[in-house]
């Protein structure tokens, strides 16, 4: 595993220094790169620190402005409050509310004049502790009383007179959704300097979700960054015009941290995986923050676009740089590149390659040795093939001379036979069968159409039918389209006749074969002999296919002639189809044996086969 991993670390470097090509191309590459990798980090670093320093600068401005303007609004409220706690006729009011009904008109068209000219208020509501109301504006909610004041008023009441900015919800008109706003809430009393006076009400205003969403989303329209109020105990977002009111601010508790004199801070921290500038500011006398965020990228925006203008040109360079290397370098190159080409095709077995000679230097003078041994190489081929076509030939014929003399021995005997005891027919069948045999086996070429073949075997089985008899069935079947299908010569019969030797002949009755021929696919074709005489034995039928695995490296002379019909036959197929092509041999108590020849679909009108190809 170890030699593994330094062979596939060290696979780059061995690729660049296997070709001096690659060399001077990389030793270009790899100066320019680091030049204009160099020049462009340093400006993105410097540049980059310079953007965020401005933006920095910016958002803190921006947000400074806008919690400002956020706070006057506030400030506006407090002091409508405060007019009213200081007012003795509101006061008055407040404590006896219901009695007057002109004062109950006067003051709810005041907080209708006030809703109006304030947009950023939305609901106002003064009530006594437990009784009168008088509201103004929009709840929102179904009904008033569904609203839950005690809080509110309890954290009134606490400040005996003084205001309070107070967290609260509402709902969303558009969206029938719950959202937060601010409220605030000033106990009612009324002031007598010289006594103790007890709290008569609370007066309610409640900023407008609405407005403070729309006004969040105008400060950020410049595209420079997302406004939202922050809960700054929790983290958790208040209002927010892009983001979910239940998300939390995870990781930027130093947002958070103010103090006398420091309400705004900033930091760069991680949103949703996208890397952010967050800037702060404290809402006075609330638990809110300002929130400010631009991420990176959007800071980068320019830089980044810079950058990639920087990487075009650089590649521009480079590549420039790689064309001069190649104009540099091809009178060297090109003709060491042809020569490899050259030698290249003689490894392929093309010995009739030339490489053109187009200099008259020490490359020149390799490249017209090379020719030379080319072309005296290829001679000696052409030479050795024509030797080995003449030997293969005569292999073929010696092969083909090849037949069992058990055959004939069987055959003449029972002619004599027949002649001695009978006046027979049969004695011109076999006579006559066996002339057409001998003509067949004796008549020029090696090759033959698997028809001729089917017609050759159909006399032998037709002899053999008369010497068993009632003992012997045989059916032949050949598929359509196969019968111009070219075979070598005697292909088959040597393995019909082992089937009469090892199978027919140990019957007493029963005996059958089947030949069948049929296609594979397109190119390929199956031929199968079948018998049902006795199997093979196990351990004998392992080392005859083991056998016939071997042949393919072996030569037929080293076979016994014991085995000498199925290495005729295979060693003929190799000769002729090549190394792919062969026979094997299946054999069982209960399915009987059968030999499957696979041979090449070469039809009579194709080109004529040249067997050394072939092997």
């Amino acid at each position: 595993m170890q030699k593994m991993r330094t062979k596939v670390l060290l696979f780059p470097y061995h690729w660049i220094t296997k070709s001096l090509y690659r060399k001077i191309w990389f030793c270009f590459f790899i100066t320019i790169s680091i030049t204009v990798s160099a020049l462009g980090l340093d400006y993105y670093v410097q540049t980059s620190s310079d953007i965020k320093q401005r933006a920095v600068g910016n958002m803190e401005q921006i947000s400074s402005q806008s919690a400002a303007t956020l706070e006057s609004y506030m400030l506006n409220v407090k002091n409508f409050a405060w007019d009213y706690f200081g007012n003795k006729d509101f006061q008055q009011f407040v404590s006896k509310m219901g009695a007057d009904p002109d004062a109950y008109s006067h003051y709810s068209a005041k907080f209708s004049q006030f809703l109006t000219d304030n947009p950023v208020v939305d609901y106002i509501m003064v009530s006594q502790l437990d009784g009168y109301m008088l509201s103004s504006g929009r709840m929102n909610e179904t009904n008033e009383l569904d609203f839950d004041f005690e809080p509110i008023e309890k954290a009134a009441v606490a400040k005996d007179g003084k205001g309070i900015w107070v967290p609260t919800h509402t709902i969303d008109a558009a969206t029938n959704q719950q959202v937060n706003t601010l409220m605030f809430a000033q106990a009612v009393k009324i002031i007598n300097f010289n006594i103790d006076t007890p709290i008569v009400g609370v007066i309610y205003i409640r900023l407008s979700p609405e407005y403070l969403m729309k006004w969040l989303g105008d400060i950020a329209s410049d595209e420079q960054g997302n406004y939202m109020l922050v809960d700054s105990a929790s983290g958790q977002v208040m209002l927010s015009d892009h983001e979910r009111t239940d998300a939390q601010l995870q990781g930027l508790n130093g947002l958070f941290r103010f103090s006398y004199g420091i309400s705004s801070r900033y930091l760069f921290g991680d949103d949703h995986g996208v890397e952010t500038l967050f800037v702060s500011n404290e809402l006075n006398n609330t638990s809110w923050a300002l929130i400010g965020k631009v991420p990176l990228q959007v800071l980068l925006k320019q830089l980044n676009t810079f950058a990639l203008r920087t990487l075009v040109i650089g590649m521009i360079c480079l590549l420039g740089a790689m064309v001069i290397a190649s104009l540099l370098a091809s009178r060297i190159i090109t003709p060491l590149k042809l020569l490899k080409n050259g030698i290249i095709s003689i490894e392929q077995g093309n010995y009739e390659v030339s490489v053109p000679v187009t200099s008259k230097d020490e490359i020149g003078y390799f490249i017209r040795h090379f020719n030379q041994m080319a072309k005296e190489i290829n001679s000696l081929i052409v030479k050795v093939y024509e030797t080995e076509l003449v030997k293969k030939d005569a292999e073929i014929k010696s092969l083909q001379s090849q037949i069992n003399p058990h055959f004939l021995y069987n055959t003449l005997g029972m002619i004599d036979s027949l002649a001695s005891l009978y006046e027979d027919e049969r004695i011109s069948l076999i006579s006559s069968s066996l002339a057409k045999m001998f003509r067949y086996n004796i008549s020029g070429g090696h090759m033959s159409t698997l028809q001729t073949e089917i017609r050759q075997l159909e006399i032998y089985l037709s002899i053999q039918q008369i010497r068993f008899g009632a003992r012997l069935r045989y059916s032949i079947e050949i598929e359509e389209g196969l019968h111009a299908t070219l075979t070598p010569k005697l292909l088959l019969q040597p393995l019909v006749e082992n089937s009469f030797i090892h199978g027919i002949d140990h019957l007493t009755q029963g005996g059958e074969i089947r030949i069948r021929a049929y296609s594979l696919s397109d190119t390929d074709a199956a031929i199968t002999v079948w018998n049902n005489g006795p199997a093979i034995e196990p351990h004998k039928l392992t080392v005859l296919q083991e056998k016939l695995e071997l042949c393919q490296q072996q030569n037929y002379s080293d076979h016994t002639a014991s085995s000498i019909g199925l290495f005729n036959v295979l060693y003929r197929i190799k000769l002729v189809f090549g190394s792919s092509y062969g026979l094997t041999v299946q054999s069982s108590q209960d399915q009987g044996t059968t030999v499957t020849v696979l041979i090449k679909k070469t039809r009579v009108e194709e080109p004529s086969y040249e067997i050394a190809n072939r092997r």
